[in-house]
């Protein structure tokens, strides 16, 4: 298979987001109402979505914020019912944070949001195109779960 030169690939992707992107926030505020989270929030629904059940403490770290900024963030995330705090087992003083069944679905609709303004888009290939990239958005499924496994199966996480 012809590869196509990394700077190429860099652009063709960056104007699939500049075509997709408006659409897709567009909709995501529709979808929202006046409840839009920032994108600080979005990202600590992700880390907890993979399985992470960190302190705030350490969201912190993975955020790159501090303690006291990430302790606001997490009170507004409980307040939306997205997140909620539970009980270390092994240390009593600390709280392990969890993602909700609730952000579970915030996010899902977030998922949709996006894979429709990427559909939309796919409406200007022809059908042999669309089954290619379905093809390649496939691989990129079985390479993402290898990922996720190595990463869940990593003893730091």
């Amino acid at each position: 298979m012809d590869e196509l030169p990394h700077d190429q690939l860099a652009e063709d992707i960056g104007l699939f987001r500049r075509a997709m992107i408006p659409q897709f926030l567009l909709g995501m505020l529709r979808r929202m109402g006046d409840a839009e989270p920032n994108l600080l929030q979005v990202a600590s629904l992700y880390v907890l979505d993979g399985g992470a059940r960190p302190t705030v403490g350490d969201l912190a770290g993975q955020l790159g914020r501090s303690t006291s900024v990430t302790s606001r963030l997490v009170d507004q995330l409980v307040r939306r019912g997205w997140i909620e705090r539970a009980e270390d087992l092994a240390d009593r003083r600390a709280k392990r944070l969890r993602i909700t069944p609730a952000g579970r679905d915030f996010l899902r609709g977030f998922e949709r949001v996006r894979a429709q303004a990427q559909r939309e888009l796919m409406t200007y290939l022809t059908d042999a195109e669309q089954r290619r990239v379905a093809e390649a958005m496939a691989l990129l499924g079985k390479a993402s779960r290898r990922h996720l496994d190595e990463r869940d199966a990593d003893p730091r996480h």
